[in-house]
């Protein structure tokens, strides 16, 4: 069994060149619009064949599920394939036109089978996208630029998020109605696939990795690589609960806005749209803060504090205004939570299989995602159809991952600080 220690790349430079970030900002945005959709916009359209919750959940629990398949195997192809388009960047340049093409057709389907067909090819083709996407922060950013490459992802994605719920869900479907409203907004994210995801790929400038001797890949030394680590066995509960934590909002929320609270999904879209623009002004300055200031383990748990917070206050909200402050309670936690954890985790990651642990790694994800759609919707079931429901069944998520992330340790932070501690003294 053995225990991974924060990774030091000497041949990589010290710092990554402003392009790299541009780069990446633009394919985290594109993605999150899709996310967007599949988080704001296809529940509904779901809700236009079925008022079922748990057939919706399991509609909606097809993309974290298929990160079971696409994440781990785009990332061990990742670490091993070179082609003239790159490695990574390959997937990205082919999946990305595969999820447009489904965009345009999903709005026009009246039947309801060739409807799930299309968010099959659909969520499948995503979670390509972002099998290849996240091993990025790693190969192309040191590990100290990592938050801050992170910080500058978020608020760049997040920004488009708030345009997607503010001018899309709010105005747009205010002003063309909910049916041509959400066309229009397929459209637009099969067009930033396109543009966004696939056309920035294609300037990745990716190298050939060294290749290292290692032991024959197999199913057992796939997952031994990952849960025989000590350190990288940690991340990966906690990494579980906060998918479910999070998950079980985000997926049922619009629902909840709408079926409980009674707004319209243009109060949806006004209320929410708050949660994205927390980035704007805080990814940045909090994710410097974070690095500097604060050992992350302690960041996670002051995420997941938030979000709780905002769990036993979302349980009690009547109008626009509570989903607001909701909003900003939750999003404030997820925001730390997203800022820190991946480049977290990305320090302990053996170099040259940085693609195989990160798949590994979303499988935990994927597992808390899955069972936060599909579980969730069948306990919403089972409880009268109440999606008020999401919060307790998220609180006690939340309290798990809470715990967990106070077993984690961050010894690169520690060392820094000590050497800084030692640097005044000598100055001194």
């Amino acid at each position: 069994m053995t225990e991974s220690t924060p990774s030091v790349q000497k041949p990589r430079p010290e710092k990554a060149p402003i392009s790299v970030f541009v780069i990446l900002c633009s394919i985290w945005s594109g993605l999150v619009i899709t996310e967007g959709i599949s988080a704001s916009i296809l529940p509904l359209t779901i809700k236009g064949f079925t008022n079922d919750p748990f057939v919706i959940g399991l509609i909606l629990a097809l993309n974290p599920f298929f990160g079971f398949i696409a994440q781990p195997l785009v990332g061990i192809l990742g670490d091993r394939i070179w082609t003239p388009l790159g490695r990574r960047a390959f997937f990205l340049i082919v999946g990305a036109p595969m999820v447009a093409f489904c965009l345009v057709l999903i709005p026009e389907t009246r039947i309801f089978w060739f409807f799930v067909v299309l968010v099959v090819i659909y969520q499948f083709s995503q979670d390509i996208l972002w099998g290849s996407d996240h091993p990025l922060l790693a190969d192309l950013v040191p590990p100290r630029q990592r938050i801050l490459a992170n910080a500058l992802i978020l608020t760049s994605s997040q920004v488009v998020s708030f345009f997607f719920l503010k001018k899309g869900m709010g105005w747009l479907l205010a002003v063309a109605g909910d049916d041509l409203g959400a066309e229009i907004l397929y459209y637009i994210a099969a067009f930033a696939q396109v543009l966004l995801v696939a056309g920035a790929a294609f300037f990745l400038k990716e190298k050939r990795p060294e290749v290292s001797e290692r032991p024959r890949l197999t199913p057992l030394r796939y997952f031994k690589d990952f849960f025989g680590d000590r350190i990288l066995r940690k991340f990966g509960f906690p990494a579980f609960f906060q998918a479910f934590f999070f998950s079980v909002i985000t997926t049922f929320v619009v629902l909840f806005a709408v079926e409980s609270v009674g707004l319209t999904t243009s109060d949806f879209g006004n209320s929410w749209s708050i949660l994205p623009l927390l980035s704007l002004f805080l990814a940045i300055p909090m994710g410097l803060a974070v690095e500097k200031y604060l050992p992350k383990q302690w960041a996670l748990v002051a995420g997941y504090g938030l979000g709780l917070a905002g769990c036993a206050f979302g349980y009690f909200a009547a109008d626009g205004n509570d989903l607001t402050i909701l909003a900003v309670a939750f999003g404030f936690g997820m925001l730390i939570c997203n800022l820190t954890q991946k480049p977290f985790f990305t320090e302990f990651i053996p170099r040259d299989i940085i693609g195989q642990v990160a798949g590994t790694y979303n499988i935990c994800f994927a597992v808390g995602r899955t069972l936060a759609a599909a579980g969730g919707g069948y306990l919403i079931k089972l409880l009268g159809n109440d999606y008020r429901m999401i919060f307790p069944i998220a609180f006690g998520a939340g309290v798990t991952a809470t715990v967990l992330a106070m077993t984690l340790r961050d010894p690169r932070f520690q060392a820094e600080r000590l050497a800084r501690k030692a640097a005044t003294a000598r100055v001194g």
